[in-house]
């Protein structure tokens, strides 16, 4: 599971930054459930500052039903009015307060669709019930009747000590092997986007609960499986069903060797991430048929048994990402300490490695102390290994 949907705030008090926005949104929503009717808010800003989470917190600590549509949804007139009139009408199953996001609604900006801006606006003009609609832009001259139905809270950037405190903080909890260094560049590269430093924080650390010891037989166990059981069994247990989606993915042309068996667990695979895009952080019903699309969907999919021997292959999606984001991070890392004493940016400041990698092949420690490289730093600068450099 990517962490910043493991860590998705459940409270507004665990939305990081904006924190006086927060309180606002709060009171806003306070004066709704003490039927003091109020406009609906337009929260705006770049993103990965928690916009869309400022719903999900509210629907948890308030205990509200929440009602969402999302970009691909918003285009079509009859959808919108379809969901949003007759689901804010309808009393709630529970008895329960409803809340509506309206999400990254500016897509409508600029561009033609079947009349769901107007059917949108028409929905805030009435809105009997406390509605957030989120944006990135929204002073497009298009997206201006939707804009004028609401109460606009601007979200800004999280500066990056936050973002780094938070990944910080992430990274203890689940047990990642990733240096200080390596954090601190990953949030000075987030531009505060606390959603992108996180995605690159699951690059870098992909699970640490099925050891590689484990997964190979996970990964058999569900190929070689000849009943539905029989795959289920093979994934019982505290399992990164996302990361086993990767495996199978990878060593579905390893296993199966008939074309019409490959298109099919493939095809049942793809149904699998179908599921997983309906899910969005609410409709955790929908999980047990991607896990079941995934996993028992792909073993049926051969029409006889294989007792062949077959090696798995890692999946190299996930090595491609933590290698590049190894990469990346290690540049920025390096790049802001060269920069810090050359007086130049960091994306300036690594024309500056072809220099220093020849000077540090004859005064390494020299180099070492001047920039105030970590080991892993300084080998990287000299295209070497922390090892070679002790030898």
């Amino acid at each position: 599971m990517l962490l910043a949907v493991k860590y998705a705030p459940k409270k507004l008090g665990e939305i990081i930054g904006n924190s006086d926005k927060i309180e606002v949104i709060k009171q806003w929503l306070l004066q709704w459930l003490s039927a003091k009717a109020r406009k609906p808010l337009l929260i705006y800003g770049p993103p990965g500052v928690g916009k869309s989470s400022v719903a999900y917190a509210l629907k948890q600590e308030f205990d509200l039903d929440l009602i969402e549509m999302n970009a691909s949804e918003l285009r079509n007139k009859n959808r919108v009015e379809r969901v949003l009139g007759q689901s804010t009408l309808a009393g709630s199953l529970f008895g329960r307060g409803k809340i509506v996001l309206i999400d990254d609604a500016d897509i409508l900006a600029g561009r033609k669709d079947s009349g769901g801006s107007t059917a949108i606006k028409n929905f805030l003009s009435d809105a009997n019930c406390p509605a957030i609609v989120t944006a990135s832009n929204v002073w497009d001259k298009s997206f201006a009747p939707i804009r004028a139905e609401c109460e606009l809270v601007e979200f800004k950037k999280i500066n990056k000590l936050s973002i780094k405190k938070q990944i910080d903080h992430i990274a203890k909890l689940e047990k990642l092997p990733v240096s200080a260094e390596i954090i601190t560049a990953i949030a000075e590269g987030a531009n505060g986007d606390l959603r992108a430093a996180l995605n690159d924080l699951t690059a870098l650390g992909p699970t640490n609960r099925v050891h590689e010891k484990d997964i190979f037989q996970i990964v058999r166990g569900i190929f070689k499986a000849q009943t539905y059981a029989e795959a289920r069994e093979a994934i019982s247990g505290d399992i990164d069903y996302d990361l086993i989606k990767l495996w199978v993915d990878q060593n579905i042309p390893a296993e199966y060797e008939d074309k019409n068996e490959v298109a099919a667990a493939y095809n049942s695979l793809s149904l699998a991430d179908v599921f997983d895009g309906r899910i969005r952080k609410t409709n955790w019903q929908f999980l047990k048929y991607s896990i079941d699309l995934a996993t028992s969907g792909v073993a049926l999919a051969k029409s006889k048994p294989y007792h062949k021997f077959t090696k798995y292959n890692f999946p190299s999606w996930l090595k491609d990402m933590s290698r590049s984001m190894e990469r990346r991070a290690m540049l920025k890392a390096v790049g802001s300490k060269i920069g810090s004493r050359v007086h130049a940016s960091r994306k300036d400041a690594i024309g500056y490695l072809p220099l220093l990698k020849e000077f540090g092949k004859t005064h390494p420690k020299e180099l070492m102390d001047f920039y105030e490289f970590s080991e892993e730093e300084l080998a990287f600068v000299l295209e070497t290994s922390v090892s070679k450099l002790k030898s």
